[in-house]
């Protein structure tokens, strides 16, 4: 038990990256996992000014994390493996939480079935946080799998750990350089990453799709993979790519949008269709309703009378009308495909 406080913090650190100030992070300027606020109030504390977190200095970081985490938690007194799934939740989740889950597992009487429950239940609680789960979830997922590895590899061969099984792959919730050089590579190849801040959220996410589905890569959309680099090295610009893409072409790559589209207009089609038909056993020609409808629309006062026997074709020329509307909306979505100003590209409307 014990003095397991570096290996812990270095797994720890690789998962929390560099520094972020992502909008949709409540935690706000973040560096390599100590926000600002905790950082005013350390230095505060120790009687010194506050100043942005990322001037952190390395022994700083290193006596936060070791008081206000792996201290906090009594992680000195715990087994090996169960001490990194504690601390390592107590940094993502908060103290409290931690604390929650670790008196959840006490009852469980080996080290290694603690563990799993441990993660199960941090997990599930992540996966209820809404829409930072949709921000967040896939790096938050990757990170709680990866920390179950490594604890279970320390509990069951002690001080012996086999590390991040694929470090350079990238994910949602990932931070540092790696994944500002990916922003930067994707944005000059015309891809909507958005802010090039080393932070892989939402957008990037996105834009990772794009590029898998744009370049026909297999794995978990929107996570990047090692194995792409030899697709991004050989890569052009995709505008001009998308600027011949069809509605047929995406028809033929199962676009979803299109896909709608195409059903509703199919379905308006049918009510036209059925009004022709419902106006025909009425006993009138299509010619003689329409000729009709000419003379009575310019007396309006006939109107209600004319459209009460002869309703159908109101609902027809309304059919009409919804399938001019369907005709647009989908020419709009083309266009918004060949632009990128459209975020979910073919097949990417599974993944969200």
């Amino acid at each position: 038990m014990g003095a397991n406080f570096e290996k812990c913090l270095a797994i720890t650190l690789h998962w929390e990256g560099g520094y972020s100030n992502h909008p949709d992070d409540p935690g706000g300027p973040t560096m390599r996992g100590i926000i600002q606020r905790e950082y005013d109030r350390w230095r505060l504390e120790h009687g010194l000014r506050t100043r942005p977190v990322r001037q952190i200095e390395e022994g700083e970081l290193r006596a936060i994390y070791r008081a206000n985490y792996w201290d906090a938690m009594n992680c000195e007194t715990l087994p090996d493996g169960l001490d990194l799934a504690v601390f390592d939740a107590a940094v993502n989740s908060g103290v409290g939480r931690a604390q929650t889950w670790e008196n959840d597992v006490v009852s469980i009487p080996d080290t290694l079935g603690k563990i799993e429950a441990y993660q199960k239940s941090r997990l599930a609680f992540l996966e209820r946080l809404g829409k930072l789960w949709r921000v967040f979830g896939a790096g938050w997922r990757e990170r709680v799998m990866g920390v179950l590895a490594e604890a279970s590899a320390m509990s069951m061969a002690g001080k012996e750990t086999h590390w991040i099984s694929q470090a350079s792959d990238l994910h949602a919730g990932m931070k540092g350089e790696a994944v500002l050089e990916l922003q930067t590579r994707l944005r000059a190849l015309g891809y909507p990453v958005g802010e090039v801040d080393g932070f892989y959220g939402e957008q990037l996410r996105r834009a990772v799709i794009l590029f898998q589905d744009d370049n026909g890569l297999t794995g978990e959309k929107g996570e990047w993979r090692d194995s792409y680099a030899s697709y991004l090295d050989g890569a052009s610009p995709m505008l001009p790519k998308r600027a011949s893409v069809t509605r047929r072409d995406l028809e033929a790559k199962g676009d979803k949008p299109v896909e709608r589209l195409n059903r509703l207009q199919r379905v308006f089609g049918w009510l036209f269709g059925g009004s022709v038909a419902a106006g025909a056993l009425q006993g009138s020609s299509v010619m003689e309703s329409v000729e009709g409808a000419r003379d009575m629309l310019a007396p309006v006062q006939n109107l209600l009378e004319f459209a009460h026997g002869h309703a159908w074709i109101f609902f027809a020329l309304a059919a009409v009308g919804l399938i001019a509307l369907v005709r647009v909306m989908r020419a709009d979505h083309v266009n918004a495909y060949r632009t990128f100003t459209y975020q979910g590209a073919a097949n990417a409307a599974n993944s969200q």
